[in-house]
């Protein structure tokens, strides 16, 4: 779970690292319980309806009409592009895409609070990481009606096998075998022991579709599940509109109608919350969040996310792949100075050697972070093969492209001749591409997870997120074996040593966590949110005023 705090003052001078781990760590403890009051409403179907916004409300079904009155319908802006609605097809991943499906499907088991909870799934079991059974419920109906049943998970998962490239063929790859036992239980069998695998089926590609819809209409069929909002509108990157599922297995939701719409600029996405035109937003300005946070009318919430921004190193490359200059630009950049020109007080510096999500399980805290020491830094650099070159840094986004350039200056200290190239992320991913890169070092975002296991596409060969071609076969090996670990005091082992070798290759620096906000309403609650950006908003709800 998130550290998830309201913020009644934002943009003050940056706080220490220290102290905004010691506040964080406090929110820590209310969200744990916030998330654990939710998971259990959930469960039992208490979170329920609606009101229009725009009129006195409504209060919840079942509730007294002098209880807390919701309002009918809530927007919420990003910047993240949805051109595809489908967690089998390659178009339709992304960060955006999260917090929709979890509206508009159901997975077998969710993660709250770093816990597995049930959804579709009632049990589950394994006693070798490799064959696992899972016992379903069997009061569970598709929007179209359709009864869920062990059918249904088999079905997903062929759908899966034939959908390279999407999130749901990473979830189901790693399945060779999987059987009914009965109408409400299935059993899956591995082609390896995969620690995993749990962690997997939590994510969008863990989604349960109907395959009879999706056979009659493979695009709008391929909004049918069983979760609790159905997909009524949509406009390809532009908006999408979800709508109350009122027979929803889980209980009826407390906001009848929750729109996702596409709003890029930050100035746009403001306007829109100060008129009243939308509810909540992601990533406001941090110049606006201050307005925003100094307003009684408004709740700016922020997280820590898994978010790590890094300086990559093309490992291809002649010049960058000499570990003596990479350790000359380790030694003649300041994180802090970096954090604060990038995102101000919403970024924490990365204090320690390592590349990995703040909140990814098994985390290596103890590797060192190289000491800014310029002297030191003009030693590696006369020791390298460096001559005065000019050396590309790609960046993309408005935060990137501001650390970029304290990069630059950064570097110049010592000589370095840095010339920036500012793109947009698409662009910047083309040029990254694994053993194909067009570029020479890269400032841009590294994306874990909660689980250990999502190093691999930031580590391994053709990693997804591999954006410098790194290629350890040591490292390989033990990133294929670490998976098929059941002792997790054994897998822990494995996933540091990797992580001191890392440390040692250099491909990547890491300079700052993001520390991501979401600004709304106030009155806006019921939201469990991750910081692996996989959060939940299917509880949403907008409490009215007098």
């Amino acid at each position: 779970m998130a550290q998830f705090v309201r913020i009644n003052q934002c943009c003050k001078k940056t706080e220490t690292t220290k102290k905004r781990r010691q506040k964080m760590r406090k929110s820590m403890r209310f969200i744990k319980v916030l998330a654990i009051i939710l998971a259990v409403a959930l469960s039992v179907g208490i979170l329920s309806a609606c009101g229009k916004d725009d009129d006195a409300g409504s209060p919840a079904p079942g509730g007294s009409s002098d209880g807390p009155r919701y309002a009918d319908s809530i927007e919420i802006l990003g910047e993240a592009n949805i051109p595809v609605v489908d967690p089998y097809n390659p178009g339709g991943s992304g960060g955006g895409v999260r917090s929709l499906y979890s509206c508009i499907y159901d997975r077998l088991i969710i993660l709250v609070d770093g816990n597995y909870v049930a959804e579709l799934a009632t049990s589950w079991e394994t006693s070798d990481a490799q064959t696992y059974t899972f016992t379903l419920r069997d009061d569970v109906y598709f929007h179209n009606g359709d009864k869920f049943t062990a059918q249904d998970v088999i079905d997903t998962f062929m759908i899966a096998k034939e959908s390279l490239g999407s999130p749901g063929y990473e979830t189901w790859r790693y399945v060779e075998t999987i059987t009914a036992l009965d109408e409400h239980k299935v059993q899956m069998v591995l082609d390896a022991p995969n620690a995993d695998f749990y962690f997997k089926l939590t994510m969008t590609g863990g989604s349960i579709v109907n395959k009879r819809a999706r056979d009659a209409d493979p695009v709008e069929g391929a909004w049918v599940g069983t979760g609790a909002f159905t997909l009524s509108e949509f406009a390809s990157a532009d908006y999408i509109v979800l709508t109350r599922n009122d027979d929803y297995w889980g209980g009826v939701m407390p906001t009848r109608q929750i729109s996702f719409r596409y709003l890029p600029e930050t100035a746009a996405r403001t306007i829109a919350l100060q008129n009243g035109d939308s509810q909540m937003s992601f990533n406001i300005s941090p110049q606006d969040l201050e307005w925003f946070g100094n307003s009684p009318d408004f709740t700016v919430l922020s997280f820590t996310s898994n978010v790590i921004n890094t300086l990559g190193f093309n490992m291809n490359h002649p010049i960058l792949s000499d570990l003596n200059f990479r350790k000359a630009v380790s030694h003649a950049l300041s994180n802090p100075e970096i954090a604060v020109v990038a995102s101000g007080e919403w970024a924490i510096p990365v204090d320690h050697g390592t590349i990995w999500g703040w909140g990814t399980e098994f985390k290596n805290n103890n590797l060192p972070l190289a000491a800014f020491d310029l002297d030191l830094a003009k030693q590696y650099l006369a020791d390298s093969i460096y001559n005065g070159e000019e050396i590309e840094l790609i960046s993309a986004n408005p935060d990137c492209n501001r650390a970029a350039e304290i990069i630059q200056e950064q570097l110049s200290k010592i000589d370095i001749n840095i010339k920036l190239y500012q793109t947009d992320p698409p662009t910047l991913h083309a040029a990254t591409a694994y053993d194909s890169n067009k570029v020479e070092m890269i400032h841009y975002l590294n994306v874990f997870d909660n689980s250990s296991g999502s190093a691999r596409a930031i580590l391994y060969p053709f990693g997804a997120w591999n954006m410098v071609s790194y290629n350890n076969d040591a490292v390989n090996d033990l990133l294929d074996r670490a998976p098929t670990i059941a002792d997790a005091n054994e897998r822990a082992t494995v996933y540091r040593q990797i992580q001191e070798m890392v440390a040692e290759d250099m491909p990547y620096l890491g300079l700052y966590y993001s520390v991501r906000a979401i600004t709304s309403k106030a009155g806006i609650g019921g939201i469990i949110l991750n910081d692996d950006l996989n959060h939940q908003f299917r509880g949403i709800y907008l409490e009215l005023g007098d």
